[in-house]
């Protein structure tokens, strides 16, 4: 798919096993203007993000065959697709989990489709935008913008879509304070202040620092964060 047709046009992946829900979100995606591809249990939708490229997958959690921490877990080995998971149960510690095996975001049911196409245009927006520039070196970090890779000690290290955004953002201007609320516009753009989870930007500083190492982040409560370079 062409840099030109992505701006109008992306192509999904829905993993979903519930007929009707998974019905709504097709017809939503689609008459927004994008292509989808559907599955309803895990084995089919990890055949599907192994074998095709997408934009983005919607991965409910709790499928037939294999859950979607399965089939996520799978893709992340070779795979960075931004996957927007959804669930039934509204449970902290089921969303803490999700994101911490490298889900980029969390719509819990029943989903608002306006909400749906606005996260999503968000997570493939972030990971389409164009690099600044081709290596950044901070020490013994290394930022690859033309292929969107991390180095530590000249190891590669995997990151999410949402992670290496947030760490790209920070890398601006390494030492400088990053209000929170920067940071919290980055995760939920377009999303208005009652649709956004608290303490999903600590959990993605806490994923940071446990890929990278805990001194990379500096916390300022209350204010935000510096990145250490």
């Amino acid at each position: 798919m062409s840099s030109s047709t992505r701006m109008n046009s992306w192509h999904y992946l829905l993993v979903e096993d519930e007929h009707l829900t998974r019905s709504a979100m097709a017809r939503a995606v689609r008459d927004a203007g994008h292509t989808l591809e559907e599955a309803g249990d895990g084995i089919t939708g990890q055949q599907l993000a192994l074998e095709k490229n997408y934009d983005a997958i919607i991965l409910d959690l709790g499928l037939p065959g294999q859950t979607g921490l399965d089939v996520l877990r799978q893709v992340r080995r070779v795979k960075r697709t931004p996957v927007l998971f959804v669930s039934q149960a509204d449970q902290v510690e089921l969303r803490l989990e999700a994101l911490q095996e490298g889900g980029d975001d969390f719509l819990v049911k029943p989903i608002d489709m306006r909400e749906l196409l606005v996260r999503l245009a968000n997570l493939v927006t972030r990971s389409h935008e164009p690099p600044v520039s081709a290596i950044r070196q901070m020490g013994s970090l290394e930022i690859d913008h033309t292929l969107h890779q991390v180095r530590l000690l000249g190891n590669l290290v995997e990151l999410t879509t949402t992670e290496y955004d947030l760490l790209v953002y920070l890398s601006r201007i390494p030492g400088r304070l990053v209000p929170r609320t920067e940071l919290e516009e980055l995760l939920f753009r377009g999303i208005p202040a009652a649709g956004r989870k608290a303490n999903i930007l600590d959990v993605y500083i806490l994923r940071l620092r446990k890929k990278l190492g805990r001194e990379l982040v500096t916390t300022r409560r209350g204010l935000g964060f510096i990145l250490n370079g």
